[in-house]
């Protein structure tokens, strides 16, 4: 995985606060799809399209 610049870092510390705050708590799974999408190993159209099939084949 890429090194995460500060700004990323923030901007996802920024996204884990805002869930806190909502009571809806960052899991690992969560936190790295956040870290995916920050470096642009994935774009959030690729994660949806991950999750819709892994719901849809159960």
């Amino acid at each position: 995985m890429k090194e995460l610049e500060p700004q990323k870092q923030f901007q996802i510390a920024q996204v884990v606060a805002t869930m806190a705050i909502e009571d809806m708590p960052v899991d690992s799974q969560t936190y790295e799809i956040l870290t995916q999408i920050a470096t642009g190993e994935k774009t959030a159209e690729q994660i949806i399209s991950e999750i819709k099939k892994e719901y849809k084949n159960g």
